[in-house]
């Protein structure tokens, strides 16, 4: 008589399994920092690995991540499937590629330096416009998933912003937590207007529907504080998403700021 499989998964198999994702992982991140300048697999071919990136990246930005797919890209490229397998052995070393060259560089640090918050203003504008420049890059979820030298040269240029005001290193951490989660947040809006004109949809179009999901709170007991918000009249003018942007980035410099003052008094 054939034993029948456990409920629960036994902490053997369960590690073993965590032991193979780890694995693979670190394999995709070596992937992404190796030079891919050279094949090692066959004979030379006549297509670089930087155009398998573009021509990828080009399908992301058309129909977003989805469109990615090695038959496409080869497709496109005019090439067998096979020629794209011999620099990324897998579709998602392909997907960790273009997210990464997607990115691109952080804006260069000024020559005349000692403005902290300037360069950190600088900094969560250039993300914003990148990410609503390549809105697909939000359609990833951020996991434990490999990532790469543009990735780390955007963390790199917080950190070397805020070297000359005193902070430890775990409070730079802090800082370029704060200012990425709310760069990243506060993109939202603007990334969601982006994917829809990327699908064929209309600012007004878009606007007309997101407005219809949000007036569901008006006359819903469920939402009263929120209903209230969209109903009640505002002594300020409209702000649009770009001046909302501003307003939420220099408040969270105002209290990064204050808390840089206060360490250099303590």
């Amino acid at each position: 008589m054939t034993k029948a499989a456990p409920d629960v998964l036994s902490h053997d198999v369960l590690m073993q399994a965590a032991v193979r994702v780890d694995s693979e992982l670190r394999w995709r991140s070596q992937l992404l920092w190796d030079d891919r300048a050279q094949s090692t697999r066959g004979p030379k071919a006549s297509l670089t690995p930087d155009e398998v990136v573009q021509v990828a990246m080009q399908l992301a930005d058309e129909d977003g991540l989805s469109a990615v797919t090695m038959s496409a890209v080869s497709a496109r490229l005019g090439f067998t499937t096979m020629a794209i397998y011999r620099y990324f052995p897998s579709k998602e070393a392909l997907l960790d590629a273009i997210v990464d060259a997607g990115m691109g560089l952080p804006p260069r640090a000024p020559t005349c330096r000692g403005d902290w918050r300037s360069e950190l203003a600088q900094w969560a504008r250039a993300k914003r416009a990148m990410l609503c420049a390549r809105p697909w890059l939000a359609e990833l979820p951020f996991v434990a998933a490999p990532h790469g030298p543009n990735w780390l040269s955007w963390l790199e240029a917080v950190i070397d912003s805020l070297a000359g005001t005193g902070l430890d290193s775990a409070d730079m951490g802090e800082v370029l937590s704060i200012l990425d989660g709310y760069t990243r947040g506060a993109s939202d809006t603007a990334t969601s207007l982006a994917r829809a004109r990327a699908r064929g949809l209309s600012a007004a179009q878009w606007a007309a529907e997101v407005g219809a999901d949000l007036g569901r709170a008006i006359g819903d007991p469920r939402f009263p504080h929120f209903a209230a918000l969209l109903t009640t009249p505002s002594t300020k003018p409209t702000r649009t998403m770009d001046e909302s942007f501003e307003f939420g980035l220099a408040r969270v410099l105002d209290g990064i700021e204050r808390y840089v003052n206060a360490s250099k008094r303590a």
